[in-house]
């Protein structure tokens, strides 16, 4: 616990201590029409365990087709294995696509809301299952350099998951990923 605490005070004393910096001109910039955005999303596990659940990670890119409008594109990679004896690994793939819609915010605040739609592989090591699935979500990034961004976000999605027996359901909640983002 002290070793996350430790790190959650870094994270803060980075991002203020960079909050002074200024661009050239003075001023941080949004995101305009052209630009693209790269990101990676991790998910700290503040349970105790090891620093980061099983999930590998997300990779996102977001293609800015306006000021206010981003289409983006994410895949994320989850691989596990409880290491006990006779244990299968357990293996997921989701891709997704989805529409942002950005708001007027700050000069270096950046919110936004939108929808996507994804599909995902994922194979327990007994069972294959396949999903399809959407969601709306709000989020916000926070730009602590010029280009370079730190954000959360929060979603709510349905989906239906094809395997064996073809089930459905309501999910949703905060999302706790650990954002970095950076600007081309």
């Amino acid at each position: 616990m002290k070793k996350q605490l430790l790190l959650l005070s870094m994270l803060f004393v980075f991002a203020t201590g960079f909050a002074q910096i200024t661009t050239d001109a003075g001023t941080f910039t949004k995101p305009g029409a052209g630009e693209r955005a790269f990101e990676m999303n991790f998910t700290p596990n503040l349970d105790g365990n090891n620093m980061f659940s099983s999930r590998i990670g997300t990779l996102m890119m977001r293609t800015f087709k306006s000021d206010a409008k981003a289409t983006r594109l994410a895949a994320t990679f989850n691989l596990s294995d409880d290491g006990s004896d006779g244990s299968e690994t357990q293996i997921g793939i989701n891709l997704a696509y989805g529409v942002e819609n950005h708001l007027a915010g700050a000069e270096r605040l950046s919110t936004y809301w939108g929808y996507q739609g994804l599909v995902g592989y994922s194979d327990d090591g007994t069972n294959d299952a396949f999903s399809i699935g959407g969601g709306l979500f709000l989020g916000a990034d926070y730009y602590i350099m010029p280009k370079v961004y730190i954000g959360t976000e929060f979603g709510y999605g349905l989906s239906i998951v094809s395997g064996d027996d073809t089930a459905w359901g309501l999910s949703g909640g905060v999302t706790g990923n650990l954002r970095l983002g950076f600007r081309l």
